[in-house]
């Protein structure tokens, strides 16, 4: 389903696009999967060249508190390093905001944030575990009494 609403959402032009050259600017990647299917959208449509800048820190590790992912092996950034995500997804170059910077954009006390998708150090103690898979927590049909 999410590859449909992927589909169904991008719908590149190719008579804007081509011979262009196209930055694309993001929040997160967490996957890369959309990103990649972008990018490949992007350039079926004739784009000269595709960049991408991204608004926070690679996320390498799971979030307890709000992304949905089940595991770091999921997480593109938690395995590879920017020049592989940027093969990867089939961009010509490819950046992310550094978490410092990110930190002081903001002017706050970087102390009241909550920075551990990005650095792996969670606001409460977390078993080691648990850390690489949050879903562990879940109950399973198994482990339900009946």
């Amino acid at each position: 389903m999410r590859e449909a609403g992927i589909r169904m959402k991008l719908n590149p032009l190719k008579d804007v696009l081509k011979d262009k050259r196209i930055l694309i600017v993001d929040d997160s990647i967490v996957r890369g999967t959309t990103s990649r299917k972008l990018v490949k959208a992007l350039r079926d449509a004739g784009a000269a060249e595709v960049h991408m800048r991204i608004s926070s820190p690679p996320v390498t590790h799971p979030c307890f508190y709000g992304i949905d992912t089940d595991n770091q092996d999921q997480l593109i950034a938690a395995t590879k390093s920017v020049a592989e995500i940027q093969e990867q997804l089939g961009v010509d170059s490819l950046a992310y905001l550094s978490w410092e910077g990110m930190l002081l954009a903001t002017q706050e006390d970087t102390n009241t944030f909550c920075s551990a998708c990005f650095t792996g150090n969670y606001p409460i103690a977390i078993p080691e575990r648990v850390k690489r898979s949050k879903l562990i927590l879940e109950k399973t049909p198994a482990s339900t009494p009946a």
